[in-house]
Parts: structure tokens; C-alpha cells; sequence
């Protein structure tokens, strides 16, 4: 594979599991080995909070609904038909779930109407009910599906809702996505590494990468040439030869 083929596959790679890595983790560290996913909401004082059917009966499975009053304080908490519990609410003020949010891991709410609330507790409509004080919790079962419920605080203030859910598939779901990014992560760090490697290998100045010249040694034109002839010096003459 060329240089900046992997350069490229391997940066998609490491972005690609590096997201994958931290939304594994993400989902990991709030679910739980028992897959509990628990979202809460401030509510408004006094104001009563109606989480709907869109909410209650988006996921097959049973959730749990807990309204949680500050100190000192007593909850109501009742579930019914959905056109049922509007209707009773009506153009008053209350608050409003409108769904779920995983980045601040609370619930999403709006609060609407004005006006006093009326008394809900003595109407006919409510398919189950629950009070107590301190916090206050309630079972939604998908077969009775579509349900709305309310909570109203009977004493003092509501400090917060939490909707609970638990499926041990998402922690399960979550490792694997952890585990997945993993390997691209590395596989891509791998890519990049060994694109880098090799365009940092050094070249000779004849531009043979493993640093060898063309010829077999720097020797090569003396060793072709003839072995030199020794010169055997003359001997000195003689004055006998001289006279001759």
C-alpha cells in the first residue's frame, strides 16, 4: 500500500475508534453492569409534572417513575390515560417531560400554563396510585401501555423526577463498542506508524536506499590493473671495465 494511502486509512481509523472508544466508555461508566439508565429533572416547585406517553412507552420495557420532594415535604403520584391526565392539567401550569438526553444525562422538560392546579387527587381517572412522604416511586408496565403519569407534591415542593430504566443488553452493547474502537484505534496508530517508518528510512548519495555504492568496493578500478614488475637495480663498473 503506498505511503499516503495508509497515512490516510490510518487517520480514519484512529478518529473512527477514538469516538467509538469514548461512547463506549461513556454508556459503560453510566450504565452500569446491570444496564440501569436513570435520567433526572428539576421540577417547578409546586407545579405538577406530567411525563407522557411519548416518554413512558418509547422503549419495550418497564420503567420506573420516582418523584423525589425537598425536605420535609409529601408526593402524590398517579398513573392514567393519557388524554385523561391532559385533560385535568389542561391550560394550567405544570411541567412537562419531553424526552431523554445521554450528553447531561437528565431529562428533557417544559413548563406551560398558568393559574392554579385543581385537585387531582379526588378525580375518578387514575388507573394506579401513590403517596408517601420522602420519595415516591411507581412501576410502568409496557402491556397497560399508552399511560401518562403525574406527580404533584401534596407537601412542601418536588425537588426533582427521575425515570429509570434497565436493560443489561446496553451494558453489554457498550462494552463491545468500547472494545471495537479499541482496535481501530490501534489498528490506525499502527498504519501511521509504519507509513512514517518508512519514508524516514535513509538514502546514499547514489540514491541506493540501503546505502550501497553501484560498484562492488571503492577498490575495484585498482584491482584490475597488472601487478607491478620489480626493477632490479644495476651493479656498479669496475675500473677494469672503465679501461676496456
Amino acid at each position: 500500500m503506498p505511503t499516503l494511502a495508509k497515512r490516510v486509512v490510518g487517520g480514519l481509523l484512529a478518529l473512527i475508534g477514538l469516538v467509538l472508544t469514548v461512547i463506549g466508555l461513556w454508556y459503560t461508566f453510566h450504565l452500569g453492569g446491570s444496564g440501569t439508565a436513570t435520567f433526572s429533572t428539576s421540577a417547578s416547585g409546586t407545579n405538577p409534572v406530567l411525563v407522557p406517553q411519548t416518554v413512558l412507552n418509547r422503549i419495550d420495557g418497564v420503567v420506573k417513575v420516582t418523584a423525589v420532594p425537598r425536605k420535609g415535604g409529601a408526593v402524590w403520584l398517579a398513573a392514567a390515560a393519557p388524554s385523561d391526565a391532559e385533560a385535568l392539567l389542561s391550560k394550567t401550569a405544570h411541567t412537562s417531560v419531553t424526552g431523554v438526553s445521554t450528553r447531561p444525562w437528565q431529562l428533557e422538560a417544559t413548563t406551560s400554563g398558568s393559574g392554579a392546579t385543581p385537585a387531582l387527587a379526588t378525580s375518578d381517572v387514575w388507573r394506579s396510585v401513590k403517596t408517601g412522604e420522602g420519595s415516591v416511586s411507581m412501576t410502568i408496565e409496557q402491556a397497560n401501555a399508552p399511560e401518562a403519569v403525574i406527580a404533584q407534591a401534596t407537601k412542601g415542593q418536588i425537588e426533582r423526577v427521575d425515570l429509570t430504566w434497565e436493560r443489561k443488553s446496553w451494558f453489554v452493547q457498550s462494552v463491545i463498542a468500547a472494545l471495537v474502537g479499541l482496535f481501530l484505534l490501534l489498528s490506525g496508530l499502527s498504519l501511521l506508524w509504519s507509513s512514517r517508518n518508512a519514508t524516514g528510512k535513509p538514502t546514499s548519495p547514489h540514491g541506493d536506499a540501503d546505502g550501497q555504492d553501484d560498484h562492488d568496493g571503492g577498490d575495484s578500478d585498482t584491482a584490475l590493473m597488472p601487478p607491478a614488475v620489480p626493477v632490479r637495480p644495476r651493479p656498479a663498473s669496475t675500473p677494469e671495465e672503465e679501461t676496456a
